[in-house]
């Protein structure tokens, strides 16, 4: 894993949850309600950070003592480690780019 068994579900959740801050303190659009926009997309934030996660963990659910191998341990490594990478990237920018646009459409909803 990229960053830890701990630091990779830290990370995509951290991106989720900045978008809608920096949407809400940063994006020069003024947005209507702002502390309406901040509860709905934060919670949002949280469903599409779980959403992310529970596909980029899904390879995980068959591993353990009895999933493991005796031969060829160190190419099967590399290659699970390569894969988790490619499923950490994907998964965060699939992230960001979702809640990017779930903060648009609330803005929408809610009257710039």
């Amino acid at each position: 894993m990229p960053l830890g068994p701990l630091g990779t579900p830290l990370v995509v959740l951290l991106l989720t949850l900045l978008v809608p801050v920096a949407f809400r303190y940063g994006w020069p659009a003024r947005i209507g309600r702002p502390a309406l926009f901040l509860a709905i997309t934060l919670t949002l934030a949280l469903v599409v950070a779980g959403c992310a996660l529970s596909w980029y963990l899904q390879p995980l659910a068959g591993m353990g003592v009895a999933g493991s191998s005796a031969g060829g341990t160190d190419n099967g490594n590399v290659l699970f480690e390569a894969q988790m990478r490619t499923r950490f990237f994907t998964a965060a920018i699939f992230a960001v780019l979702a809640q990017y646009w779930l903060c648009r459409g609330t803005q929408f909803l809610l009257g710039r």
